[in-house]
């Protein structure tokens, strides 16, 4: 028989918490950020453990460090998916993600900051989990993309939100309309480039985009589940002519017949 998870207490769960918001990454990347993770995903917590780290973690969205705030959304992607989950939740987590301005990946001073990338691992741990479309979701990944920067993402951002997306997308309550008109103010921003360097959160939403184009049509594991984004067609035609209108080249590829 297998062992009930092991208890841990209020004080050592707070010392985690404080190491996860150490500006040393060996502290905030290593012990902390497993250990919390394998508490939250094995039920260790007791209710009142989940209700009073959920509260903290909203807290910890406001902090001054960007490792902090960052390392913050990546354990509540944990908790979402582990069932827990309060109506506050998402309006305070979107205010944060959609405004983040430091979204530097790696620093090789301080480690993994990744604000982006830990981001949209809570955004698809909301999408994925709600009881009715996701499309609120989908808005803010859309904001997330178009947040006016200066930096063009390099450390995988891209694929992780783009993934992000696709599991959204493969909420079953999704209805077709919502599957796809979260993608209008894109269209509207690709639609007034001009000639010149591309913005870089245009070349943000376009690979983005491009994430999401290559897993219309294919089978995805997340979280034990064999997933598919709904109206997977209409998903597909609408993301071509998007990035059509920024990316006249990805309309040479083949499409679904």
């Amino acid at each position: 028989m297998s062992q009930p998870p092991a208890k841990i207490s209020d004080l050592e769960l707070v010392k985690l918490f404080d190491d996860l918001a150490s500006p040393d990454p060996s502290v905030r990347d290593g012990d902390s950020l497993g250990r919390l993770c394998e508490l939250v995903d094995s039920g260790a917590l007791s209710q009142a453990q989940v209700g009073s780290l959920g509260a903290q973690l909203m807290g910890r969205l406001k902090h001054p460090r960007v490792e902090a705030r960052s390392f913050a959304a990546l354990i509540l992607s944990r908790l979402i998916l582990s069932g827990a989950t309060e109506p506050d939740w998402f309006p305070q987590f979107a205010s944060w993600y959609a405004a983040e301005e430091e979204v530097t990946g790696y620093s090789s001073k301080r480690g993994w900051l990744h604000a982006v990338a830990h981001g949209a691992d809570a955004l698809g741990a909301f999408g994925w989990t709600w009881p009715e479309s996701p499309r609120t979701a989908l808005n803010l990944a859309a904001n997330r993309m178009l947040s006016p920067s200066r930096t063009v993402w390099r450390d995988q951002e891209d694929d992780r939100l783009g993934f992000a997306i696709a599991v959204t997308l493969s909420n079953p309550h999704l209805t077709q309309y919502d599957a796809t008109a979260w993608m209008e103010p894109l269209m509207q921003v690709f639609a007034q480039g001009e000639p010149g360097p591309v913005p870089a959160s245009v070349s943000n939403s376009i690979r983005t985009l491009r994430v999401v184009c290559l897993l219309t049509s294919v089978t995805m594991e997340y979280e034990g589940h064999n997933i598919r984004i709904q109206h997977s067609a209409a998903v597909e035609r609408g993301l071509r002519e998007v990035l059509h209108s920024a990316s006249p080249w990805m309309w040479s590829l083949g499409s679904r017949t």
